[in-house]
Order: structure tokens, then C-alpha cells, then sequence
């Protein structure tokens, strides 16, 4: 199925769900609803989907007022008609605004909510914005949230298969590595929940790091939030890391590669603070550290065992 029909369910979904909150809906209204839900199991999914999206703010403020108990959020709720306004199906048609950026880029997007971006180098992300939601999708890469104030939209940030609900006042980092998807919480407290199951969830709070992959349990860790941020000022912070995870890390920033001539090499470990973008010094830097050399290779950076010792 193209992208552009999966579209256009979606808005027939968040059509649907506009008419089942309208207290004024007709027996005949709901009987159509039931046979389109019948009709594909893309039209099951995605009304799942967008029922889960408006349930989702409700869910949070509840779980903050409750020190986070669970609420059950069920698509039966929605058929009922709980008196809930009718929402609109804006939000879902309207086109969203990508952005990205090259590397050794990173890009500040003002959003006109108040609320900001700072996207990270090698990043890309779409924004969705209307009267109902403030929706980001991080396609790759890494980027840093301050939500704004808005009880009205919920904030919320989709990477991988993981939805990151912040509101006024919380700053967070997302980073999205393959499948693997990390949050470091700088200000307030977050909701991570699992898309399309918006019972599992996880509250991360300020200094906690979330980990988390598809098929394993979420694994959080205390962190020093300003380090583990320190790309939004120019620098890159390890502590007793991989060389292979520095070096990618160190590779976002500059076109100027750094590599090894042996895998083994990859294993070691360092710690330090960095200067991203200057990929020579790095190389040079680390290479001294760990008793190793540097060659230029055409302009590639390459780390390997010093022979000369």
C-alpha cells in the first residue's frame, strides 16, 4: 500500500473518531463506522492508532495527578461516546514540515508554540502541528525538545517504536540508533510509551537515561544530563566508552573520517571531553592515549597500531 493511501485512512480514522465523540451521532453513523472498521485490517490499525494519539494527553495528566498509576485506555471507550467533544481531522491531513540536517550541521526549529527543537548533525525529523497536537517524528539521528506549555495539544515525540510525551516546561534528548531508541530527561519528567500499547509506559526523570529496544525490557540509569547533552555545545563527553562508539559519535560532525585498520582496536575503551567537529586533533589525542598511531589516508583519518614502537 503507497504512503499516500495509508494517508488517506488516517484521515478517514480521525473522521470516524470525530463522529463517534459527536453526541449528536446517528444509529446509522455508527453502523457505517463498524463496516469500515470491517473492511481492512490497515482501517482497524489505524484507528487504533489515532484513538490512542487523543487518549494518550488524558492518560498523562492522570498518571501525574495519580503518581502514575496505569489507566486503561480502550478503543471501546471511544465507541461508547463518552461525551468527549468532537475533534477534528486537521492535524492528519495537513502535510508535515520536514526538516533535517548534513553532517556536522545542527539546526534550532522554533516552533510557534514556543516550544523549540535543536536537531542534531545527521538528523532528520518531521513536525505536525494543528489546533489538536504538537507531533514530531525523529526519522534518524538525535535531537533536543523543550516542550511548551499547552494543555490543550500534547507534545509528543515518535522514535522507533516508542512515543516520548513531554509537557510544559520539560527538555529532553532523543536519539535513535538502528532500532535502539535512548531519552535523557534535562528538565521535568516524561512519559515513554510503547506505541500502539499506550498501557506500557515508563516516567523518566530528571538525570535518567531510557534505553530501549524492541523485545527487551527498558533499561534505565542515573546520567549527568548537561554530559550526556554536550553535543548542543560543541563537544562530545566519554566516559570509559568504546573507541568504535567514539568514533561514530565523533563522525557525525566531520566529513573528514576517522577509522581503524583492526577491529580489535574498536574494543578500547576511553574517557575524556572533546571538541566535535575537529576530527584531527581527536584522532591525534586518542592515538597518544592509548599508544596507538595515525595516518592520513586520502584524507581519511586512520588509527592503528604504531609499528614505530
Amino acid at each position: 500500500m503507497t504512503s499516500s493511501r495509508l494517508d488517506e485512512i488516517r484521515a478517514e480514522a480521525a473522521g470516524w473518531l470525530a463522529r463517534l465523540r459527536n453526541e449528536g451521532r446517528s444509529h446509522e453513523s455508527e453502523s457505517a463506522f463498524l463496516a469500515w472498521l470491517r473492511e481492512s485490517d490497515d482501517h482497524r490499525a489505524s484507528f487504533d492508532a489515532v484513538t490512542a494519539t487523543f487518549e494518550l494527553a488524558g492518560a498523562l495528566k492522570e498518571d501525574r495527578k495519580q503518581q502514575w498509576r496505569p489507566v486503561q485506555m480502550d478503543r471501546r471507550a471511544v465507541l461508547a461516546g463518552l461525551g468527549v467533544a468532537a475533534v477534528g481531522v486537521g492535524w492528519l491531513a495537513m502535510a508535515p514540515t520536514v526538516y533535517a540536517t548534513g553532517i556536522g550541521e545542527t539546526r534550532t526549529i522554533n516552533l510557534d508554540d514556543g516550544s523549540s527543537i535543536l536537531l542534531d548533525a545527521d538528523s532528520r525529523i518531521r513536525v505536525e502541528l494543528d489546533r489538536r497536537q504538537r507531533r514530531m517524528t525523529l526519522v534518524r539521528g538525535r535531537a533536543y525538545f523543550k516542550a511548551a506549555g499547552d494543555p490543550a495539544r500534547p507534545f509528543v515525540v515518535v522514535a522507533g517504536d516508542r512515543e516520548i510525551v513531554g509537557e510544559g516546561g520539560d527538555a529532553f534528548d532523543v536519539r535513535l540508533g538502528g532500532e535502539a531508541v535512548s531519552v535523557v530527561t534535562v528538565l521535568g519528567n516524561v512519559l515513554v510509551v510503547q506505541a500502539g500499547q499506550p498501557s506500557n509506559r515508563i516516567q523518566a526523570g530528571v538525570g535518567q537515561r531510557l534505553t530501549l529496544t524492541p523485545g527487551a525490557a527498558a533499561h534505565r540509569e542515573a546520567t549527568d544530563a548537561q554530559a550526556a547533552t554536550a553535543w548542543r555545545f560543541g563537544q562530545a563527553v566519554f566516559e570509559n566508552q568504546t573507541l568504535a562508539q567514539a568514533l561514530d559519535e565523533m563522525n557525525r560532525y566531520s566529513r573528514r573520517r576517522i577509522r581503524v585498520s583492526d577491529p580489535t582496536l574498536e574494543n578500547l575503551r576511553i574517557s575524556g571531553v572533546y571538541k566535535t567537529g575537529d576530527n584531527e586533533a581527536f584522532a591525534r589525542s586518542v592515538a597518544t592515549l592509548l599508544g596507538l598511531g595515525v595516518r592520513d589516508a586520502g584524507g581519511t583519518l586512520i588509527i592503528e597500531r604504531d609499528h614505530a614502537s
